[in-house]
């Protein structure tokens, strides 16, 4: 307990004495300082850049300060102004300061207090490791007194494909250096079959990477269970990894799911940020403002990690949606007519085709589907070229062709593109730079596509012409801002109208043709995922939801997150979804 210093004036009635609020002499500067650095915080918070305008609305401050500041900051490199543009975004000299801060990094003395915290909070042990040629070595430990056969000593090797230490940074090395590790790896296991060896460990890094985090049995001892993520430089490149190990019985998959963000986190602030915040770890508080008039009900309770891609088809009666990151393909007929099958590698989209079966998107391309117990069968990979892409959203034009987005695993800035998909398998790259590609969709009259970014949180329509399957005239629809949430999937109705899920704001929100909220409906989870319309009459709006990176704080607040849900909306209906045309 901290004791009162015998000259520090005490306090009455929460008030100090009125010598104690003598106003001090003021520092020169620092209120310009203030001024600056609350401009820098405001332009990083923005994923694209800022005007002029739009930073005198958000900063409150007079023009003649704004200029002068906004004139100071780009002269000093912090900020860089596009003329041709007028806006304003993060300048190069900001990257100079960190890589001076980060050539005197520590990385054991930085991660010391998170370990401790973080041992002392869940009473497990905590380990900070780092990346040796082929091997991990563990280089702090904070041991929980309670199990000592849980911990690993300072200094010992790990194995990088059985330990989740080791998951956790292979999974975003650079694919050079995956290969070769992969190489070297299937070379020293001895396998029958180096090649699918290989893989299975890409497949596990691959989840991994998407996840944020690794999970692995047995790891340190004999039924255990570790979770761990990376710990990221200011270029993004993994230079460790921080977990927890424990008894699996008190350790167990749905507790350990829900450290991660707290351990994300703790990365977090042991690096300074320095590896972006790509992955939200933490969402919003429930909105306050709804439509009384909308009810939701809980068709399917599940704790998907990452429920995705609801898709309704006429021709089978049933609702085909995915889990990405527990990777399944589920499948919904009714009240008790649900059917989850596991799959070998991640998926993110499931179409129905017209010459039967469904399409799928998996990491390694487009596969052929029969159903349980069937093989998968490659179709096509548009993002081929790209290593360590996968695809995330993807839905088919009344064409048939189908659109499909892809990013990177980690979700590393610009990296993804949006494909147009023919019945034969021929593909064309319709758009680059793409960072999180979500929602997709078409007015009734096919005369606009809509398109989601959801790094950008921001929402484009184009110009379509259904015949030749071409874009044009790319305009932002619908923007939203760092407080809103983040738009995910998406699905239009039969007035023309966009209904959106937005991650993080425990809403789904419909926005007329020209981008204005019309309705906000708020579900009992904090991240909804995706939509569509469904049912005999298309008058149900079904929801997918997610639970990775929930705290076990959020998951107690929000115990269906992972759910599908179902929202039956006075006077709305949608529009049937088109098959695969292959």
């Amino acid at each position: 307990m901290r004791t009162q210093d015998p000259i520090e004036p005490r306090v009455a009635n929460g008030h100090l004495p009125a010598r104690a609020q003598a106003p001090q002499p003021s520092v020169p500067g620092v209120g310009v300082l203030e001024k600056a650095m609350n401009l820098l915080n405001i332009v990083s918070k923005n994923r694209t850049p800022m005007t002029f305008t739009q930073l005198l609305r958000q900063a409150g401050l007079p023009k003649a300060s704004l200029h002068r500041t906004l004139a100071t900051l780009t002269r000093e490199g912090l900020l860089r102004h596009d003329p041709f543009n007028k806006t304003f975004k993060l300048g190069f000299r900001l990257l100079e300061l960190a890589h001076e801060v980060w050539s005197d990094f520590d990385l054991r003395l930085a991660a010391q207090d998170e370990l401790t915290r973080l041992r002392d909070r869940q009473e497990e042990t905590a380990l900070l490791a780092t990346l040796d040629q082929d091997q991990v070595v563990v280089v702090a430990c904070e041991e929980a007194g309670r199990q000592a056969a849980m911990s690993a000593s300072t200094g010992a090797l790990l194995s990088l494909q059985d330990s989740a230490l080791g998951h956790a940074i292979a999974a975003h090395l650079d694919p050079v250096r995956q290969r070769r590790l992969l190489d070297e790896g299937a070379a020293r296991s001895g396998a029958a079959d180096a090649q699918q060896w290989k893989q299975d460990m890409q497949a596990r890094w691959n989840l991994t990477s998407a996840r944020g985090y690794a999970l692995v049995r047995q790891d340190i001892a004999a039924d255990c269970l570790s979770v761990a993520v990376p710990v990221f430089d200011i270029e993004g490149r993994p230079v460790g990894a921080i977990g927890l190990t424990g008894a699996a019985d008190r350790l167990d998959e749905a507790r350990a799911h829900a450290l991660s963000s707290e351990l994300i986190g703790a990365a977090r602030r042991i690096a300074h940020n320095a590896g972006g915040q790509a992955m939200s770890i933490q969402p919003q508080s429930p909105p306050n403002r709804s439509d009384e008039k909308v009810q939701w009900e809980c068709v399917v309770p599940a704790r998907s990690l990452l429920g995705e891609g609801p898709l309704w088809s006429t021709r089978d009666a049933a609702l085909y949606w995915v889990d990405i990151l527990t990777p399944s393909v589920h499948c919904h007929r009714g009240p008790g007519h649900n059917t989850t099958t596991p799959l070998g590698t991640m998926v993110s989209v499931a179409v129905p085709k017209s010459s039967g079966g469904l399409l799928l998107a998996t990491p390694g391309g487009l596969m052929g589907w029969q159903g349980p117990g069937e093989p998968l069968n490659w179709f096509s990979h548009p993002d081929a070229q790209r290593a360590n892409n996968r695809y995330n959203d993807g839905k088919c034009d009344r064409r048939g062709r189908l659109w499909v987005g892809s990013m990177d695993m980690g979700a590393t800035a610009n990296r993804g593109s949006l494909f147009k998909v023919e019945a034969d398998g021929q593909f064309t790259r319709m758009e680059t730079g793409v960072t999180v590609a979500n929602g997709l969709g078409w007015s009734p009259d096919n005369r606009y596509m809509y398109f989601t970014d959801s790094f950008r949180r921001t929402i484009y329509q184009y110009e379509f012409d259904l015949d030749a399957g071409t874009l044009s005239n790319r305009r932002p629809l619908i923007v939203l801002g760092p407080d809103e949430g983040t738009p995910d999937g998406l699905t239009v109705d039969q007035d023309g109208c966009l209904w959106v899920a937005l991650w993080d704001a425990w809403s789904v929100v419909r926005f007329s043709a020209q981008g204005q909220e019309v309705m906000r409906v708020r579900l009992p989870v904090p991240r909804p995922t995706s939509c569509c319309f469904g049912g005999a009459q298309l008058d149900t709006l079904y929801v997918t939801s997610a639970s990775v990176r929930l705290s076990a704080e959020s998951l107690k607040a929000a115990p269906l997150s992972g759910s599908l849900f179902a929202l039956h909306i006075p006077g709305v209906r949608g529009l049937p979804e088109t098959v695969f045309a292959g």
